[in-house]
């Protein structure tokens, strides 16, 4: 009786043995190699192949079976922000050899689980600046874990917003020129965004007793166009300067992301727009020049 009991003990230790061991051997035959890129900040927009790919390599010898993919987002300090609902996550199909997962079925965006400190993510979809990692695991059918968590970090930068150079500052144009056409000039966006993005051009005249920065909070825009990666445009004002009052203007360059919502900067006040610069347009008198043109003007 005693043998028989040590006989079926030895029986289920052989049957759970034999179970780990071909637990071990699915396992062994999954791997998974995440490669983050770029990664666009908002998260609608992670399906652009610049984001990155998770490579997933089935090496055994039947047919492989479909897995599901458990993400994590998380900040810098291991904070999570999101994490996938893995019971209502899609399963991606492997084939033999490399199965190349873009990366919005890698995040799920539809199944994803907001942590109450991330709320603002939740709500806005964008990730602000600063340095996340991604984390993954490949699940079986049957709920157990096929690899080990794999991590990735990734940047989400702050933009330099573009320099005015031209016309220069408390400059002055000549009435002939400008009114056939005023040539605006900026720097680009730094670093260079990898995202689509567009200038907005925006000028307003200052008229009598106001303050540039009065005309700029509180007038029209006598120009308002948006440009598309470009850092030049050339007005045509159709319009005549050739009178004998000078006329001043502010104008100022907004950078919008691909959804039209201004980018991140350092100062997050200026929603987007760089520092204004004022000019003048100048109808100087018969044989003057130049240097005479706003001589006493007071841009306030």
């Amino acid at each position: 009786m005693i043998q028989m009991k040590i006989n079926i003990k030895k029986y289920y230790l052989l049957v759970l043995l034999t179970g780990c061991l071909l637990s071990n051997t699915v396992s062994a035959q999954y791997t998974a190699n995440l490669v983050i890129g770029r990664p666009p900040s908002y998260l609608s927009d992670w399906n652009n192949p610049i984001a990155g790919q998770l490579i997933i390599n089935y090496a055994g010898a039947g047919n492989p079976q479909p897995v599901k993919i458990f993400t994590q987002l998380q900040d810098i300090s291991g904070n999570i922000i999101a994490s996938s609902n893995i019971a209502t996550a899609e399963f991606v199909n492997v084939i033999n050899g490399a199965t190349i997962v873009r990366m919005d079925r890698v995040l799920q965006l539809e199944n994803l689980r907001f942590n109450g400190a991330a709320n603002s993510v939740a709500t806005s979809g964008k990730l602000p600046a600063g340095t996340y990692q991604l984390c993954t695991q490949l699940i079986d059918v049957n709920g157990n874990v096929l690899t080990n968590t794999q991590c990735s970090l990734f940047t989400q930068v702050n933009y330099q917003l573009p320099f005015l150079l031209s016309p220069n500052e408390k400059g002055w144009l000549d009435a002939n020129t400008a009114q056939t056409a005023i040539i605006f000039r900026w720097s680009n966006l730094t670093p260079v965004s990898q995202e689509p993005f567009t200038y907005r051009l925006q000028v307003y005249e200052i008229l009598d007793a106001q303050t540039p920065m009065q005309a700029l909070r509180s007038n029209q825009p006598i120009l308002l166009t948006d440009v598309i990666r470009q850092t030049q445009y050339i007005w045509r004002p159709q319009s005549s300067f050739k009178d004998s009052s000078n006329h001043t203007f502010i104008w100022t360059i907004q950078t919008l992301d691909s959804k039209g919502i201004p980018v991140t900067s350092p100062d997050e006040n200026t929603q987007g727009r760089s520092e204004p610069r004022v000019f003048g347009i100048c109808n100087k008198k018969a044989g003057g020049n130049m240097a005479d043109c706003g001589i006493g003007y007071d841009w306030k």
